[in-house]
């Protein structure tokens, strides 16, 4: 019976994802947070419920500090275990805004998990929800001010949803992922286009070299693909001291490299810090981007399942 609902909630996976994959959108390439680790089921549903506990994150970003209207991001997460059905369920809101523009999204989680080898599990997750992109160019000091492409606000709502397949051990991840299927559209005329859908589609993977008792490393890897634009990837390595301190350095390829540092300061309270350096021209006048980040893990849910040293 236990080998029949496997292959049923795989197949379904596997359905699921053919069906949506085929959905033409225009798209855009979403926030990327030093810290995505820390909220992973904004950019892949399938992680959703692979750690135990029911895990609460809040990010923020600040990115160019001292350009007028920058990019801001805002992102809330939580997922959890339901391990006597192998699945996960998770739900993210995230906000980001540059100038007069913001988009917010806010999706529920579906994982479910089977086991391929002895040790090793294989997660598929899908999302589903909203997107609201909210445009204020009625506000904007324009040279003509009659233009009616600039008399009003733009505003649409959207639904969204996504897929993802994570591959894991307590040493090893690797995963796969489209979070955003469907886009909001800011101009009506763009929402007829026959241009072919380009998503962005993630890559990720990590592994855990344990030196000592007390020590381990992690290098890890998110790298982001979407046509017409260009690559985005983000290399970080992570020093980890007696599962309490983690401090590291990263670099977003062409764009930024940065450092950052969060500690256990309280029973399952995680808060760190994370600074970057802009590596283009933007670097002559900006000041750099902060962001931070706040989890807890609230323990004792369902049952316990191994913990990873995010």
């Amino acid at each position: 019976m236990k080998r029949i609902i496997i292959t049923k909630g795989f197949k379904l996976c596997v359905a699921l994802f053919g069906l949506i994959v085929s959905v033409q959108a225009n798209a855009q390439q979403d926030p990327m947070f030093t810290y995505y680790l820390q909220n992973p089921i904004a950019f892949n549903p399938a992680i959703a419920g692979t750690v135990d506990g029911l895990n609460l994150s809040l990010l923020t970003r600040h990115q160019w500090v001292g350009v007028d209207g920058a990019p801001a991001s805002y992102s809330f997460g939580a997922h959890t275990p339901y391990i006597r059905q192998n699945m996960g369920l998770g739900f993210n809101v995230m906000t980001d805004k540059a100038g007069p523009l913001r988009n917010t999204h806010i999706t529920g989680s579906y994982a479910y998990q089977i086991t391929v080898l002895d040790g090793i599990r294989l997660s598929m997750g899908l999302k589903a929800g909203i997107s609201s992109y909210n445009a204020e160019t009625g506000n904007l000091k324009v040279n003509d001010p009659s233009d009616p492409n600039f008399q009003r606000n733009e505003n649409r709502i959207s639904p969204n949803m996504g897929v993802g397949f994570y591959l894991y051990t307590p040493i090893y991840y690797a995963g796969f992922s489209i979070p955003r299927l469907i886009e909001p559209r800011l101009n009506k005329e763009y929402r007829e286009s026959s241009e072919p859908y380009n998503p962005q589609v993630y890559l990720m993977g990590g592994y855990m070299f344990r030196l000592d008792a007390d020590w381990a490393v992690q290098p890890s890897m998110l790298m982001g693909v979407m046509g017409g634009s260009p690559l985005s990837a983000d290399i970080a390595g992570k020093a980890i001291y007696m599962e309490r301190f983690f401090m590291g350095a990263h670099y977003r390829v062409g764009d930024a490299a940065g450092i950052f540092f969060h500690a256990l300061v309280y029973k399952n309270l995680t808060v760190g810090y994370a600074f970057d350096f802009t590596l283009n021209k933007l670097s002559r006048v900006n000041s750099g981007t902060h962001e931070l980040m706040v989890t807890y893990r609230i323990e004792g849910l369902w049952n316990s399942r191994d913990r990873w040293l995010f």
